[in-house]
């Protein structure tokens, strides 16, 4: 089903047309079985970061494309929630321990561009059985529409 979705050009930053209408900010789509093509997706664009991260290695420094975290809702459901983006963490070596330590969004000046990042900014809540079921913004969704080709989807928010 990822044969569908035009990744590569994601990766390449190829433009897509814009829509005419402003983005709604709280238009949110769930997408049932929608987490293994996501997966595939980012397994794609991790390759070029950890590549970079390999480059840096001797900065002490990585970026981290995915922050996930976990929350347990009143209903006592889990859900997953994923970030995607640029996070810069470092690695602070104290008495034989190392501790990774989370600097923020923004890269320091001396190190060397990253790769693209084409969901920067894109924000998904997993659920279901093995988080398989995925929320996120519509503006997202459009762009990633053809990959999704197939499954349910509806419109929640």
């Amino acid at each position: 089903m990822i044969d569908a979705c035009d990744v590569e050009s994601l990766l390449k930053g190829d433009e897509k047309e814009e829509p005419n209408e402003p983005p709604q900010e709280d238009c949110l789509v769930k997408i049932y079985g929608g987490g293994k093509i996501l997966d595939d997706i980012i397994d794609k664009i991790k390759k070029p970061i950890y590549e970079y991260n390999t480059r840096i290695s001797g900065s002490g420094y990585y970026l981290k494309p995915v922050h996930r975290v976990y929350k347990q809702r009143l209903d006592e459901e889990l859900v997953l929630y994923e970030y995607y983006g640029r996070y810069w963490w470092k690695q602070e070596k104290k008495g034989g321990k190392t501790r990774i330590v989370y600097v923020g969004r923004y890269k320091p000046k001396w190190l060397p561009e990253p790769p693209k990042h084409p969901l920067e900014d894109l924000r998904v809540i997993r659920e279901g059985d093995e988080w398989q079921d995925i929320i996120m913004d519509c503006r997202h969704y459009e762009l990633l529409k053809p990959c999704f080709r197939g499954l349910k989807v509806e419109r929640i928010g």
